[in-house]
Formats: C-alpha cells, sequence, structure tokens
C-alpha cells in the first residue's frame, strides 16, 4: 500500500510539474526560434518576392484610372531584392520594438530610381500641360513620393507587424519577449526545484523519483502533442481567411513553423518519460528480485 505521506506531495507536484515542463518548453522555443534572423530566414524560404510584386502591380494598375500615374512608373523601379529589403526593414524595425518599448520605428528603404521616375513623370505632365511648378506643385510630387512608400511598404509588411503596433499588440509582446530571458530562467528554476523536492520526498526510495518524473513528462508531452498533431493534420492555419497571399504565406508558414517545432519538443517530453518509466520498472523489479535477469521475472 502506497504511504500518503509521500504519494500525495509526489502527486501534487507532479501535476505541477506537468504544467512548468509546458511552459518551459514553449517559452524556450520563443527564446530560441523567434528572432529577426529566424524570421528573416522563413521569408526567404517561401519566396514572397515574387508574390509581393504582383500585388502591387495590381495595385498601381488598378490605381491608375484615380491618380492617372502608368503602372511603370513605380514597378520599373521596383525588383526582387528592393522588396526583400523592405520586408527586413519592417522585420528589424519590429524586433528592435520588442526589445525596448514595443514602439516601432517604420524604416522605408530608399529607391533613387521611384524617386528619379516619380520626379520624372510629373515634370513632363507639368511641361506638356503647361502646369505650373509651384509650392502645390512641389506639395503633390512629395506626397505621392511618401504614398509610393506607404504603399509598397504595406505588401512588404507581410507578418503585419505595423497593424499590432498601431493596436498596441506589440507593446504588450514587448514587456513578454524583452524579459524572456528572466521568464525562461524563472520556469527552468521553478521545474528544477520541483524535480529537487520529488528527489528529497522520496529520499527514502529515490528510483521512486523517477517513477514520477517519468509520469509528469509523458502526461505534459501527451497534452501539447494531441492538439500540435491535430492542428498540422487538419491543415488548421488553412482556413484563415487573409486575402493578400504573400501575407498568407507568411503566416501560414510562421504557425505551421512553430508548432511542428511544439510539437517535436512534446513527443522528445513524451519519449523522455516513457523511458523514465521503463528504468523505474526495470530497477524496481531488480530490487525486488536480487541477482535475476529481468526477462526471468514473471
Amino acid at each position: 500500500m502506497k504511504k500518503i505521506s509521500t504519494y500525495l506531495p509526489s502527486f501534487i507536484i507532479s501535476v505541477f510539474l506537468v504544467f512548468l515542463i509546458i511552459a518551459s518548453s514553449a517559452i524556450l522555443l520563443v527564446d530560441i526560434n523567434v528572432s529577426a534572423s529566424k524570421i528573416k530566414k522563413l521569408a526567404e524560404k517561401n519566396a514572397l518576392e515574387s508574390k509581393i510584386y504582383t500585388e502591387i502591380e495590381k495595385y498601381y494598375t488598378d490605381k491608375y484610372n484615380t491618380t492617372g500615374i502608368p503602372a511603370e512608373v513605380y514597378m520599373e523601379a521596383i525588383n526582387d531584392q528592393y522588396i526583400k529589403t523592405f520586408v527586413e526593414a519592417y522585420i528589424d524595425s519590429t524586433f528592435e520594438a520588442l526589445n525596448s518599448n514595443g514602439l516601432m520605428n517604420e524604416v522605408h528603404p530608399i529607391n533613387t530610381k521611384l524617386e528619379e521616375n516619380i520626379d520624372s513623370f510629373f515634370n513632363e505632365f507639368a511641361d506638356k500641360n503647361n502646369y505650373q511648378k509651384d509650392e502645390k506643385f512641389d506639395l503633390k510630387l512629395k506626397n505621392t513620393k511618401d504614398s509610393a512608400y506607404i504603399t509598397i511598404g504595406s505588401f512588404c509588411d507581410v507578418y503585419k507587424f505595423s497593424t499590432m503596433s498601431s493596436k498596441g499588440v506589440l507593446s504588450k509582446l514587448a514587456r513578454i519577449y524583452s524579459n524572456r530571458t528572466y521568464a525562461t530562467a524563472l520556469l527552468l528554476g521553478s521545474t528544477l526545484f520541483m524535480l529537487i523536492l520529488l528527489v528529497l520526498i522520496n529520499r527514502k526510495k529515490k528510483i521512486t523519483a523517477v517513477y514520477w518524473i517519468g509520469i509528469s513528462a509523458i502526461i505534459s508531452g501527451i497534452i501539447g502533442m494531441i492538439p500540435s498533431i491535430y492542428l498540422i493534420a487538419s491543415r488548421y492555419y488553412d482556413s484563415f481567411s487573409i486575402k493578400q497571399p504573400a501575407v498568407f504565406t507568411a503566416f501560414t508558414s510562421a504557425m505551421y513553423k512553430y508548432t511542428e517545432a511544439f510539437m517535436a519538443i512534446q513527443i522528445a517530453l513524451l519519449v523522455f518519460g516513457l523511458a523514465m518509466v521503463v528504468i523505474y520498472g526495470i530497477i524496481g523489479e531488480k530490487k525486488k528480485y536480487p541477482n535475476t535477469k529481468p526477462t526471468q521475472i514473471d
């Protein structure tokens, strides 16, 4: 019969361990995988530039009837390398914000060719139509250039970081992200403390602590693994209604990547837990039957 003095405390600690292990694995995932360099590599892997280029071209083609500016004025100055630079500028600005006060400084990479094209179009239009190049003309020219950067940037912000910033979401995330090292240390320290407590509670029969650790790892692995498998197997993120192809690709690929990484951690925990339980069973049986091979125990 199990001793209540050791069984109940061990059970309670193992329950805490389950949630600590899940939380620790989640924060480690963020700490290791969520960074500017990792996000850039993910964007590059998905070759988003061609999708973004197509979207920008369609936008300016549709806007021609409103602005009178041909799409070629913009598109001749835009290529995959410039789009990639713009995408990465948003990512860098976002992580600078996450590591500080959460206030995002939008950076619009200068495109000299784009500005020259807009200048040429406006000047040719003014000369052809005898339009006076006054302060009103200069203001319209400046606003068109500024608008071009904002518009192109809106398509290049594939993770919609600027929207998150304007809604105040980024500042809230910054409080967590900027303190992730402390959170990681706290969770790992708490987990270690619980493990030590288990060993101390079961000091008269230390092998029992191995059992409780194994059970905690198994349960946490199952809790984290099942929803992850469902999200991936059902292609859950594909059901999100996102009209922009580049944004859809960026979002879904990121979510699947992090879900797969989290699932891998949970599977590893499950395997580790099973190994601990097997070790407990073998050693426990050997203590009951000294000088007997495990295969000889009925």
